[in-house]
């Protein structure tokens, strides 16, 4: 199996966020160092089975122009943009395919500007530490201590720090926020959305991680509380300007003298999408050009310092690049806003970003002076991304050597790790059950089997106990961990993995009372029933019309038509139901109430429940009939009464979704 076809397979296992493929291709490539001449034979060479080191810009320059160009086309990426730094310089920058695949503008990475998404926490975790070295923040103190328009409820005795937003753990849930916008009009100003949609506090902070989009952003909002600056004029001051990025901005939109060099994020057609507002701003905003994180990244692996220009002490950025979370020694951490990948050796610190169209990540591997980031400009870019980067460590990093070695007594404890796990970046107080069946999406199953763990969407992959309560994959092809906790009592009560990152837990529940998957079950069970029953009364009407029996009366064929009109809405709200779960960019772009006119349908479903509940008075007592008598026999009419009863309980289930909030 090759290199890509391992990753590939890994990356769809453990993916939680759906990948849309695009039906046309349009790509390019835009040399931005290209000072060294390249043989194009020598360019098309697969070097893929042999190990390279990263001595050379030109064998780099080959190694991607291979791959590249193959992303572009099998994830149906318009473009892309790449840099790296090694050694205190640019070691090689370099655009791929199309900024806008219309106008066909090819991507040069000194000049087109990408949106990076989540990348911009590192900006503004950044701005804090350069707060806190002015005596204006401290880390550990409560962050009620720098808000003065509204106040973190107190839930806990212990208060959260700006440390615990820092690394993500701070204890809320997620927040009800519609993260991104197709228009400014729908934007709140930051002050309003944070004071309004202040997420429950569901455990003690410091406890486990579980990223917060709110969290940051209202890092950003006690920045522009307390420097007395616009957050976005705060971070141009303070970072782009002495670190020479020219280029970047959080400004939404782009300033005139930038937005005419912005890529277009490219939707599922190929076509260019609109230009997406980040509501929190301060955790997802900015854009930049490649060559301006090239200068970020050597700031921070010259230990704060570019061109001359510090922007922070070096003991700041050390805290910043090293663990202040770590929730197991074997696996990755959380720094304050950077988090570590374990996927190789050497440590990687970094971070990803992702909009709807934009998908990105940088990593920097200090003990090397290495830094890399690269963005893709299209839907499909999420998976392209995470190959890309994937294939970079395997060609030029060492693969750790892993303990296959089981610990004593492995096959007697696995059982005690079976069960349903669940993110805890999830809904916990709200009782809208579209949402938590959507993050739902992210629960494993973990069962035993021999002695190994199998985990579900991990295709079949067994993991082996090789330490207490630490598991790798069994065969070491695969560099996947999971480390699980227990409570003071000894029992199981989350894990966390190597291959999503140090930024989730899952936490055990139980399956037969998580109610989601209850709920989803009941209504499809119910509907079939609805679709057997159906399907039973048009066959005999068949038959006693082939026969050409006496006709049953009118208004005892009304109920019947009654349940078929139930059906259809039943299977209506289905469909929006599923469509609302699985579909992530609704999840992402809107609110609860997100389809508008469709919402209709349930309260169409109640009216013709009320209706059903009527005609089943009328078959009991005969109303309306003209002798009087009970429609049809006496097992019709039980039958028909549970189809009534069912359908009630599919109003209460489909109330428990919220259908029926205006």
């Amino acid at each position: 199996m090759s290199v890509k076809s391992k990753l590939t397979n890994k990356i769809c296992m453990i993916t939680v966020v759906s990948v849309f493929l695009f039906s046309s291709l349009i790509s390019t490539s835009s040399t931005v160092i290209s000072d060294v001449s390249i043989d194009n034979n020598f360019r098309m060479n697969n070097y893929k089975n042999v190990k390279h080191d990263l001595s050379s810009p030109a064998e780099l320059e080959v190694f991607l122009d291979t791959i590249i160009p193959e992303y572009l086309e099998d994830y149906s990426v318009a473009g892309a943009t790449f840099s790296m730094v090694k050694d205190g310089s640019v070691f090689l920058e370099k655009g791929y395919g199309y900024a806008d695949s219309v106008s066909t503008t090819p991507i040069v990475s000194n000049e087109t500007i990408f949106r990076i998404g989540s990348i911009s926490k590192l900006f503004t975790a950044t701005a804090i530490m350069q707060l806190v070295e002015d005596g204006l923040l401290d880390l550990d103190v409560d962050v009620n201590n720098y808000l003065t328009a509204f106040k973190i409820p107190d839930t806990y005795d212990e208060p959260i720090t700006l440390r615990h937003l820092l690394t993500h753990t701070a204890g809320f849930e997620i927040a009800d926020i519609q993260s991104l916008h197709s228009s400014s009009q729908t934007v709140l100003p930051l002050e309003d959305l944070l004071a309004e949609r202040i997420p429950d506090r569901v455990r003690p902070p410091g406890i486990i991680c579980s990223y917060s989009n709110y969290g940051v952003a209202l890092l950003g909002y006690i920045i522009q509380e307390v420097s007395e600056k616009a957050f976005e004029q705060y971070i141009a001051d303070e970072i782009f300007i002495p670190l020479k990025m020219n280029s970047s901005t959080f400004l939404q939109p782009l300033p005139s003298n930038l937005i005419s060099r912005l890529s277009s994020g490219h939707n599922e057609n190929g076509y260019p999408g609109y230009f997406e507002y980040v509501s929190v701003y301060p955790a997802g905003a900015a854009s930049a050009t490649a060559s301006d994180m090239s200068n970020f990244m050597l700031a921070f692996l010259n230990n704060g310092s570019y061109d001359g220009n510090r922007i922070l002490e070096e003991e700041s950025v050390e805290m910043m690049l090293s663990d202040q979370f770590l929730p197991n020694e074997h696996l990755c951490g959380m720094g304050l806003g950077f988090y570590q990948f374990d996927l190789c050796d050497e440590r990687l610190v970094g971070h990803g970003g992702d909009t709807l169209f934009f998908h990105s990540r940088m990593i920097l591997i200090p003990e090397l002076d290495i830094g890399v980031f690269a963005s893709f400009n299209s839907i499909g870019g999420s998976l392209a991304r995470t190959l890309l980067f994937d294939e970079f460590i395997e060609e030029y990093l060492t693969k750790p050597e892993v303990n296959l070695e089981p610990v004593q007594g492995y096959k007697r404890r696995a059982k005690r790790f079976n069960g349903l796990y669940v993110s805890s970046r999830r809904v916990y107080s709200d009782k809208n059950l579209i949402k938590e069946m959507y993050f739902i999406k992210e629960s494993f199953s973990v069962k035993a089997k021999n002695g190994h763990l199998i985990v579900s969407s991990i295709n079949g992959l067994e993991f082996v106990e090789v330490e207490p309560n630490y598991f790798v994959e069994s065969t070491g092809e695969y560099y996947l961990e999971l480390a699980f906790f227990e409570n003071d009592r000894g029992e199981i009560i989350h894990f966390t993995t190597s291959f999503i990152g140090p930024f989730y837990a899952y936490q055990k529940t139980n399956p037969i009372y998580y109610g989601p998957e209850i709920t989803s079950g009941i209504v499809i069970g119910i509907t079939v029933i609805m679709l057997i029953s159906l399907s039973y009364w048009g066959i005999r009407w068949i038959i006693d019309h082939t026969k050409k029996k006496d006709k049953i009366p009118r208004i005892q064929r009304l109920p019947r038509w009654g349940i078929l009109i139930n059906f259809i809405l039943a299977l209506i709200i289905e469909i929006i139901a599923t469509v609302r779960i699985n579909n992530d960019i609704l999840l992402v772009i809107e609110t609860t109430k997100t389809l508008g006119g469709l919402l209709i349908f349930p309260f169409l479903f109640l009216v013709s429940v009320i209706s059903l509940i009527v005609f089943a008075w009328f078959a009991w007592t005969g109303t309306r009939s003209l002798l009087k008598d009970p429609y049809w026999k006496l097992s019709g009419r039980i039958h028909y009464s549970i189809l009534v009863i069912l359908s009630i309980v599919m109003v209460g289930i489909f109330a428990s979704w919220q259908f029926y909030i205006i």
